[in-house]
Parts: structure tokens; C-alpha cells; sequence
């Protein structure tokens, strides 16, 4: 694993890089990776990226193996501090994405993007958990030194937003809320390796298999064939006899040693996962409403203002994935009802997809991300 000093003080992230393919322009994306499984786990992507003409890079966030553990004193702003502090806290997590991203740009001299739908650019990619980090850096850009976005403009045009966990846009939980890591029926010494079944099983949502909803209409909008908005319509645990073997279960030893990192679950992902809803709905709306973040009733003033949204979602995925997407769709769908200038989103459902369709079934992630970064 390589590294990139991210700030003044020596603060460095991790990264792995499947190098560039032979082509003379090729799309860089970049990966951030979610709770527990790190960078590592986008490697199997990389024997065919050249294939799809990507160049991949995954990054590992603060606290994971190759990256800067964060600091007491950092710890302390996470799990204890105010609800402005955390705003800060979260804040330099995105300024840190931002000039890992200026890095690329400078020093890997990575081909800047096309205005004809060829390749070249970066495509940002949020994974699982990830999704926080990366929306601070697209919540905070009108606070960084201006360079930045003037370096980011030509580069950066796809903005990938893939299996949202819960509590990663501020919504609430909903009644019958279920997590492994949280159920005190299993004992603390196994609730990991539960939770890892639980996150990678192939799920069978009734939302999915059910006949067509009484109340449709009020759906028309959404791209999610689906017969209720409910918890009830969704499984919540791991399937007792699933259709496909969980992620987990086909992992090897070795997998597990290269790809898990399991000491940043209790020092900071459990605070991380806790983030105040207020926190977290401020960031998404100054990543994506142009006059929440502006001021300007007026899209093109937002930095970056050409990005593209691209929500992808595992119809396979566990049930807090199905559960923060459609609140996500719906509130957006709101949005532009009150006729809010928003940043372009596009909501991509993935048939028979679960939480790690990047392990599982590399070339249609590769292929997904290339059809949806040229849309």
C-alpha cells in the first residue's frame, strides 16, 4: 500500500492503484471503502479494469491499516464532542478526500475529463459506510481554498454514491429497526463475524417479489419496483437458506486477512456510524441544494457544477440499503416538487445485486460504473 500526505502536518491516507491501462485517456475512480472491509476489497476489480479503460484507486479513511490512525484528541471530537465540533471533525475528513483528489491530478498527471462522453476525469465512489466521508468532501467544497475546485473542475464529473447504509443522510430510524452488531441476543465475541453474514447476504425483499402496490400512484416517480414503503416488506435478518452463499462464507482465510480491518470498528466506526442526524442532513443538503450552500437560486454556482449523481443500489442488499435509498429518493423527489435547484441525481437499481457486488461480480460493477459515468 502506497501514500499521499494529505495535509500540512503529515496526516497521510493509504491507497491502492491498479495502474493506468495502455490507452492514452482512461477514467480514474476512485474508491472509498465503507465499515471494516477497506480498500482491499475493490482489488478485484483490478484485473479488468484496463478492460472497461479505468484506472482504479481505493483509498483507506483515517484509522485503517496504511492511513493515519486518528489522534486522541480527534477520537474525542468524534465520540463526545459538540454537534459543531463534529461539523468540523467531518469537514477536514472531506478536505482530506479533496486533496487526495488534487494529488491524483498533480502528481499522477491523470487524464482530465472530455466534454464529448469520452473517457478521461475521475469518478468519485462511495461504498457502504463510505458514503459520509465522500459526501463531506462534496458538503464541504465551498469551504476549501479555492485552488482546489479550480484544479477538481476539469477532472472531476461523476460522483458515485453505491449502497447507502443507514444513518449516513440524517433520516431516522424506522419502527422494527434491526442490527446485528446492536442485538444483545448474540453474544459480543461473535456479533462481528454475524454482522459480516448479515452485510453480505443475498437478500430476497418482499418490496421486490410482491405484486403491484394499491397505492402505485403515489410512486410513479420512483425507479424502484417495490409494493410498499415499509420495514415489513423488507427482510431484516440474514436469510436462513439463502439463494446464493453470503459474501462472507466464500471469503478465504487470506481474503480475510488482506481485506479486514477489524481495530477501527470500536476505536471510531461505532461513533462514526452515530453521527448526529443534524450533522448529517446538513452535509447532504449543501452537497446537493444550491441554495443551501450558496445562498444563489442558481445551480451553476455551486462548485463543480457540472457533477452527475449516480445512486446504486443492490435490490439484493441487505434491508437498511433498500431503507435509506428510498428515503434518499423520496426526499429528493421533494425537492424538486418545491422546485429547489438540485445537483442531477440518478437512481440506479441493481437486480439480484448484494452489499458487495464489487467482490462478488467485478465486471458488471466495472460495467455499471462505466455506462452510468458516460449517461
Amino acid at each position: 500500500m502506497q501514500n499521499v500526505n494529505v495535509d500540512d502536518t503529515g496526516t497521510q491516507l493509504g491507497y491502492i492503484d491498479s495502474g493506468a491501462p495502455s490507452a492514452n485517456s482512461y477514467t480514474t475512480l476512485v474508491c472509498v471503502h465503507g465499515h471494516s472491509y477497506h480498500a482491499q476489497n475493490f482489488s478485484r476489480l483490478f484485473p479488468l479494469a484496463a478492460k472497461y479503460n479505468f484506472r482504479v484507486i481505493a483509498l483507506n479513511r483515517r484509522d485503517y491499516v496504511g492511513s493515519t490512525p486518528f489522534s486522541e484528541s480527534e477520537l474525542d471530537i468524534l465520540k463526545d464532542g459538540t454537534d459543531v465540533a463534529k461539523e468540523q471533525f467531518m469537514r477536514t475528513r472531506g478536505s482530506e478526500i479533496a486533496r487526495f483528489l488534487v494529488w491524483l491530478v498533480k502528481e499522477l498527471k491523470v487524464p482530465p475529463a472530455s466534454e464529448d462522453g469520452k473517457p478521461g476525469g475521475i469518478a468519485l465512489l462511495g461504498w457502504s459506510l463510505g458514503n459520509i466521508t465522500t459526501m463531506a468532501f462534496l458538503g464541504n467544497l465551498s469551504s476549501y481554498p479555492e485552488d482546489i475546485t479550480e484544479i477538481l473542475e476539469p477532472y472531476l464529473r461523476t460522483f458515485f454514491i453505491y449502497d447507502l447504509p443507514n444513518n449516513c443522510l440524517g433520516y431516522a430510524r424506522p419502527e422494527g429497526y434491526y442490527h446485528p452488531l446492536e442485538d444483545t441476543s448474540i453474544h459480543e465475541r461473535i456479533r462481528g463475524i454475524a454482522f459480516g453474514k448479515w452485510v453480505s447476504s443475498y437478500y430476497e425483499h418482499p418490496a421486490y417479489t410482491a405484486g403491484p402496490d394499491s397505492n402505485a400512484q403515489d410512486h410513479m416517480k420512483s425507479v424502484f419496483p417495490r409494493g410498499s414503503r415499509s420495514v415489513d416488506a423488507l427482510q431484516l435478518r440474514a436469510p436462513k437458506k439463502p439463494a446464493r452463499p453470503c459474501t462472507l462464507d466464500k471469503l478465504s482465510p487470506r481474503d480475510l486477512l488482506s481485506c479486514v480491518d477489524i481495530a477501527p470498528g470500536t476505536r471510531s466506526e461505532w461513533a462514526m456510524w452515530r453521527l448526529p442526524p443534524s450533522v448529517l442532513h446538513a452535509q447532504k443538503s449543501k452537497a446537493l441544494i444550491s441554495e443551501y450552500d450558496t445562498g444563489a437560486n442558481d445551480n451553476s454556482s455551486q462548485p463543480l457544477a457540472k457533477l452527475q449523481i449516480r445512486v446504486l443500489c443492490g435490490l439484493a442488499s441487505l434491508w437498511v440499503v433498500q431503507w435509506e435509498t428510498w428515503a434518499f429518493e423520496e426526499e429528493y423527489l421533494k425537492w424538486r416538487d418545491e422546485g429547489k435547484e438540485v445537483r442531477p441525481v440518478k437512481f440506479i437499481p441493481v437486480e439480484e445485486a448484494n452489499h458487495f457486488m464489487h467482490w462478488d461480480d467485478p465486471e458488471t460493477f466495472l460495467k455499471l460504473c462505466s455506462e452510468n459515468i458516460k449517461s
